[in-house]
Parts: C-alpha cells; sequence; structure tokens
C-alpha cells in the first residue's frame, strides 16, 4: 500500500477507480462518510502491506478478482455508471493472474 500510495501515477489511478466505485455506490444509495483522498491518506499510512490480492500472485493462489473488481465493473454497468479506469485494470490484472495460473 505504501508504495501504490508514494508513486504519482498509481495513486491517481486507485484514486480514480475509487472514484468510479463511489459514483456507484451513491447511485445506489450508499453514503461513503470518509472521502477517498482520506481513504488513500489511511491506507499509506498502514505503510508497507501487501493486499490480499498480492499475497494470492505471489503465492500462486486463486485471487479474487471476480469478488473485488469485476462486481464493480457489473454494478457500473447495471447502474449506467461508466468505469473506464476499472476496465482497464481489470484487463490487466486478469492477463497477469491467467499467466501466473491464478485465475480461470
Amino acid at each position: 500500500l505504501a508504495a501504490i500510495v508514494a508513486d504519482d501515477g498509481t495513486r491517481a489511478l486507485a484514486r480514480t477507480m475509487m472514484l468510479e466505485a463511489q459514483a456507484i455506490g451513491e447511485s445506489l444509495g450508499v453514503r461513503f462518510p470518509i472521502a477517498v483522498d482520506r481513504r488513500i491518506k489511511g491506507a499509506g499510512d498502514v505503510g508497507e502491506h501487501k493486499t490480499s490480492m498480492l499475497q494470492d500472485l505471489e503465492r500462486g493462489r486463486p485471487m479474487e478478482i471476480d469478488a473485488l473488481v469485476s462486481a464493480v465493473q457489473e454494478l457500473g454497468r447495471l447502474t449506467d455508471k461508466p468505469t473506464p479506469t476499472i476496465d482497464a485494470v481489470l484487463a490487466l490484472v486478469r492477463r497477469l493472474a491467467v499467466e501466473r495460473g491464478c485465475y480461470g
């Protein structure tokens, strides 16, 4: 998490994905009491922590791509909310996971 937050490019990418997901949630009536930028700061404050999907990838285990990312993409389709950043990252993560034997 610290590495993602420390890098301008990956922080911006994560922020955009979070905003896309938040727009979907809000269209479904979900209220987010903590702003995206504050959530990102909190992730950075956690420090050197590996996400569960990264841990799965490194260990060659099935990744929770569908539960964590594909589901958000699907909700975007159902609510007519665009998810261009989520779509791009999902395609890349799926490709990597397939190549490593951790998906499909």
